[in-house]
């Protein structure tokens, strides 16, 4: 079967490698659509830092993918031939500190499916197997295609759990790219009564707006916290980062309310630098989010993604076959990310 295979930096290769055979306790997947995520570029320019430098040669890429279950090994016969399905891609050792307070995704042995730390396939191929733990059932009403969407709209409920409370908050949300959006329709979802979102793209903006922006901001032109203190008087409650900008970050802290709370979900490939004295004599609250608790956050994804609490559709920028995962994928996104929320590879079915 044809694969997208890593060999290392921008050396991405689609070539034949054997489909697989479930183990015990494995499930074995046809996979439907796999997302690109940003950091697929991350891995596919040679970042040196984070996740992108731990990537393992000769392994097939992919973690944001749905499927169908096609086989079953021994013990993980639950689930029913046919079952359309989506994957948490982690692996974890299930015994560390973090294992036994039910954090999966904090495991000091954590590793995904896509390579990274080990060599586990990932869903840029037709088949691939998984662990039975990794699986979720895709509920009734929602297409195998758009649940490909969970993965990534996973970390932005997780960002928004980790936030005090949505209900009745004002919100700014920094940057409006795939998780930027998630996270605004989670908050709308959660009872914000006005959100905020910045962002330099024009296009982005006016994607933002079509999510249900209350406000959206040029943050280049316009300085968030005049904008806040138009709309609140007194600034926001919850400020949600994502973008891994210096100015950014600390737009957000100065657009904040006395004792607010800032949400990292940035993927900082470098130290940050924050104005400490300002977030300080605010006594706001800094906090971070680092993917998601599989348990908790896919059967809440996948529920809002039922119910149309995401607009799955209008997050899908592009379908592209597997052949130009390259070139009209990664590439694309690498010099026009701006014109794109989400592009699925078409693997199968």
């Amino acid at each position: 079967m044809k694969a997208a295979v890593y060999h290392g930096p921008r050396d991405i290769r689609i070539e034949e490698i054997a489909q697989p055979e479930p183990g015990p306790g494995q499930v074995l997947i046809e996979v439907s659509r796999n997302g690109i995520c940003g950091s697929d570029l991350h891995t596919y320019v040679g970042s040196s830092t984070g996740g992108a430098s731990m990537h393992v040669p000769g392994v097939v890429l992919g973690h944001e993918f749905s499927g169908t279950v096609r086989g079953l090994g021994a013990g993980a016969d639950d689930l029913p031939l046919g079952t359309a399905v989506v994957v948490a891609p982690i692996e974890y050792c299930g015994s560390c500190w973090a294992c036994r307070h039910g954090w999966p995704h904090m495991c000091r042995r954590l590793a995904l499916y896509g390579g990274y730390r080990l060599p586990l396939h990932g869903g840029l191929a037709p088949f691939v197997c998984v662990s039975r733990r990794s699986v979720f059932a895709v509920p009734a009403g929602l297409g195998v295609a758009q649940a490909a969407l969970t993965e990534p709209l996973a970390v932005a409920v997780h960002a928004v759990r980790r936030a005090p409370t949505t209900m009745g908050a004002t919100v700014l949300i920094l940057g409006a790219g795939p998780i930027g959006l998630g996270v605004l329709q989670a908050v709308r979802s959660g009872g914000a009564s006005a959100v905020i979102v910045t962002d330099p793209s024009g296009a982005r903006r006016t994607a933002a707006a079509g999510f249900g922006a209350t406000v959206v901001l040029d943050p280049t032109v316009d300085e968030p916290q005049v904008a806040v203190r138009d709309l609140t008087g007194h600034g926001v409650d919850l400020v949600l980062d994502t973008t891994a900008v210096h100015s950014a970050i600390n737009q957000g802290v100065a657009a904040l309310r006395p004792r607010g709370t800032l949400v990292s979900r940035a993927g900082w490939q470098e130290p940050a630098r924050i104005d400490m004295g300002r977030a300080m004599v605010k006594e706001i609250d800094i906090r971070f989010s680092m993917t998601y608790e599989p348990e908790v956050d896919f059967p809440v994804t996948l529920a809002m993604l039922a119910s149309g609490a995401f607009a799955a559709d209008a997050m899908i920028s592009d379908h592209i076959p597997l052949e130009r995962l390259v070139n009209v994928g990664l590439e694309e996104l690498l010099h026009h990310a701006d014109r794109h929320i989400k592009i699925l590879v078409h693997v199968g079915q």
